[in-house]
């Protein structure tokens, strides 16, 4: 008989401990163990009012088949990594080791428009702001402004937004930063926002935790009618192709996603992450995975988490009649 795990609907947090995997030093890394080391813990939580508040009925148990799934492909690869699934409903949370740091990558794009569109929302900057593009601001990686703009060539805000999100633009990324808003605001923000750490030690260090909040926020601001929101989210949906939390979910007969994803991944020689809002059915769930490896394995390894935790939300959704 497969043994259960109590999940009280007023309030549940299941803790299972599990060892610490293998440590992967990066370029980014600082030596501060204060970014490293935390011992990877899964953790289920319901909210108190998760049932109350959304009409949504969940289950009053929790197969750990479902559970156990996604710690032991977490627990199995020799490299750090963090998750954490939010059904986007009801609140009803999975997280694995959502606290340590790990280097952001492109990723921090991401929570950092954020801070653009409250900007835009306070009436500080508009979206016909104009911008210069210099030499200045050229950089490499992914970046498709020195490709399709001259130096001296106006930008406006809405156009340098759609460069970032869309193709994760580096050059986009600077001019935003250097005409509109510093990157190290990025920290206060969200300490101040979530009480959520986020950091700059040699390069830009994020947690699930972090992330999750912002992107609950993301939702729950698209969800309202939030304009803004509205349109940052259909950007999410186009997103520079990426097959991390997507390439888990079933196909069509054209091999594609059933199902919409708007997610921001990351990956540098640092990192390989993925941040997503999945469009299931009526009931969308965010899905964040980091980790501190870069390989030929890492779409695989996210694919395989990704598929696993839709087999949990749709357990957890098949109670709601």
């Amino acid at each position: 008989m497969v043994r259960r795990i109590l999940l009280f609907v007023l309030s549940a947090a299941l803790i299972i401990c599990s060892p610490a995997g293998g440590e992967r030093v990066g370029e980014c890394d600082t030596g501060d163990d204060a970014l490293r080391g935390y011992t990877p813990t899964v953790a289920l939580t319901v909210p108190p009012t998760a049932s109350a508040e959304s009409g949504i009925t969940l289950p009053k148990i929790i197969d750990e088949q479902y559970i156990n799934a996604v710690k032991d492909l977490l627990d199995g690869v020799p490299y750090a990594c963090a998750l954490y699934y939010v059904d986007l409903e009801t609140g009803l949370s999975l997280s694995y080791n959502p606290d340590r740091m790990f280097a952001g990558a492109s990723l921090v794009k991401a929570e950092y428009l954020m801070m653009i569109f409250e900007m835009i929302q306070n009436g500080d900057v508009s979206y016909d702001s104009m911008y210069t593009y210099t030499s200045a601001n050229k950089r490499g990686g992914t970046t498709k402004i020195p490709e399709e703009h001259s130096f001296g060539d106006q930008l406006s805000l809405r156009e340098i937004i759609e460069y970032v999100v869309l193709h994760s633009d580096n050059t986009g990324f600077n001019m935003l930063q250097v005409y509109v808003r510093s990157l190290w605001d990025l920290q206060p923000w969200a300490k101040e926002r979530y009480g959520t750490v986020f950091a700059y030690e040699g390069c830009n260090w994020l947690n699930a935790r972090g992330v999750a909040e912002c992107w609950k926020e993301i939702y729950d601001r698209y969800a309202s009618g939030d304009e803004d929101y509205q349109w940052y989210v259909s950007l999410l949906l186009e997103a520079n192709e990426n097959k991390f939390v997507k390439g888990g979910l079933p196909k069509d007969e054209a091999g594609e996603s059933i199902y919409e994803v708007a997610h921001k991944y990351g990956k540098d020689i640092n990192a390989s992450n993925d941040a997503a809002i999945v469009f299931y059915k009526d009931r969308p769930y965010f899905l964040c995975i980091l980790s501190d490896y870069i390989g030929m394995n890492s779409q695989s390894f996210m694919n395989e988490v990704s598929a696993e935790v839709l087999k949990l939300h749709e357990y957890i959704c098949s109670f709601d009649s």
